[in-house]
């Protein structure tokens, strides 16, 4: 999940989603699998989601949520 640049830092975005992620868990513990993040689609509809549920938009994020109608790898 976590991607480095060549100076063996971590990029801004993945900084970002690993704070978004630790809100996330800390509000409603990880409803998710994890391998989700993997997938660059399921990443950023994950990201959109979380968002939402921090902000009180929605609550817990669950699989079913971030695949949808899609096809599973």
């Amino acid at each position: 999940m976590t991607e480095q640049n060549e100076n063996g830092e971590l990029d801004a975005s993945e900084t970002v989603i690993i704070m978004l992620v630790q809100q996330y868990a800390a509000k409603f513990g990880i409803t998710f699998s994890s391998s989700l993040m993997a997938n660059t689609h399921h990443r950023k509809k994950l990201v959109q989601l979380m968002g939402q549920a921090i902000s009180g938009q929605r609550g817990a994020v669950t699989d079913a949520d971030v695949i949808g109608d899609d096809v599973i790898d």
